[in-house]
């Protein structure tokens, strides 16, 4: 698994074509270490599944990319390295001037796609269900649900959502990452639990299936937008950003160069709505903003491009109205500590329980069958 040790990093080389988050690959990035860098050491034509990639980063791991002509480059970001050792440290800690950009081959044959980050809190209930708002996602995107689910690659289980949660439950109070997979769709969902409630980050990657001119785009980001208003109605979402952008067919990450991305949709949620006392006349696109949620907690899903219309004019300028700094507040880790005081004070996390509900926040008593022996077992030893 460990190819070198230096006082710099440790280093991995990356033999496959496809490195996925492994078992052993998954220990070693959660083992904490103060000197020396997990830097993983590829050839060009090597990708990274989606859950590797989330992993390495989280880690603070680095990717480097050997090309034919023996130079080496961050697979992600393109920056040059002088040589393994050189990746250390991240560029802004290293201090050194960096070299001119390599030349970087640009990414063919890729398809249309839609990122989706949205963090989600929720109530330390036992009837609270993690996976809602990624059902609800895929469900938009491609008319499916997720199919298997796992903290390690290859995924061996099947999409459950209860278990997941209990897996959540017991790896507590360190955070946890799964790793889901469905129709057209890749994505991470990191949990948080503590006295708090749950902090549920998901990070989607899906594409837009059948494009045949920029019309598909815009109907899958309608269909999206939707589906952050179901979210919005249903639990307690502090923000979520919708961006469209151009990738692989098998949503892995290659060392190419790729079309910028362009950001869609922005959700500002009833909690942040709340700590920040945003009136919707203060939004630069207040025409166009969809406020959705209930009266009492109200939530803002603004628009920001489109196939044909960039979207960062229109984040910047919603961004700066909010206020940058403010936003940074509530945006920083853990968030349930910075909005605990918020969350006691309008009782929001009660609130977001509507009679009822199925999925997203977590089900019900009236949703379950009387005579079912195996769901009352369940709902009694649910987290």
């Amino acid at each position: 698994m460990v190819d070198a040790v230096t006082p710099r990093v440790v280093r991995i080389d990356g033999r496959a074509g496809v490195v996925r988050l492994s078992r052993p690959m998954s220990d070693l990035l959660r083992r904490k270490r103060h000197r020396r860098r997990v830097v993983l050491v590829t050839g060009e034509r090597s990708r990274l599944t989606v859950g590797f990639r989330s992993a390495l980063v989280e880690a603070g791991g680095a990717w480097v990319v050997r090309d034919d002509e023996g130079g080496y480059r961050d697979g992600l970001s393109g920056l040059p390295y002088e040589d393994v050792d050189a990746a250390g440290a991240p560029v802004e800690e290293d201090g050194s001037v960096a070299a001119a950009p390599p030349v970087i081959r640009p990414a063919v044959d890729t398809t249309p796609q839609l990122t989706v980050d949205l963090t989600v809190l929720h109530r330390a209930s036992h009837d609270t269900s993690l996976g809602g708002a990624l059902e609800v996602l895929t469900s938009a995107i491609s008319g499916g649900s997720p199919v298997s689910w796992g903290t390690t690659e290859p995924l061996l289980h099947g999409w459950d959502r209860w278990v997941m949660t209990q897996h959540a439950r017991h790896s507590a109070p360190d955070t946890v990452r799964f790793i889901a997979e469905g129709p057209h769709v890749s994505a991470t969902i990191t949990a948080r639990v503590t006295e708090h409630g749950i902090e549920e980050t998901t990070a989607l990657t899906a594409d837009v299936t059948h494009p045949v001119d920029g019309r598909d785009l815009d109907a899958a980001i309608g269909r999206l937008t939707d589906a952050l208003t179901e979210i919005a109605e249903t639990t307690l979402p502090t923000f979520a950003l919708v961006v469209a952008r151009e990738g692989e067919i098998d949503r892995c990450a290659r060392a190419v160069t790729y079309p910028p991305p362009n950001p869609v949709a922005l959700l500002i949620g009833a909690p942040s709505v709340k700590r920040l006392g945003l009136d919707l006349s203060v939004l630069p696109t207040r025409d166009t903003v969809r406020v959705v949620g209930r009266p009492r907690l109200p939530a803002y899903v603004v628009p920001l491009g489109d196939a044909t219309t960039s979207g960062w004019d229109a984040l910047h300028e919603t961004l700066e109205a909010v206020g940058p700094d403010r936003l940074a507040t509530l945006v920083s880790t853990p968030l349930l500590q910075a909005w605990e005081e918020d969350l006691h004070e309008f009782d929001l996390l009660h609130e977001s329980r509507m009679p009822g509900v199925i999925g997203i926040a977590g089900s019900s008593a009236s949703d379950a069958d009387p005579d079912d022996d195996g769901a009352e077992e369940a709902r009694d030893g649910a987290p």
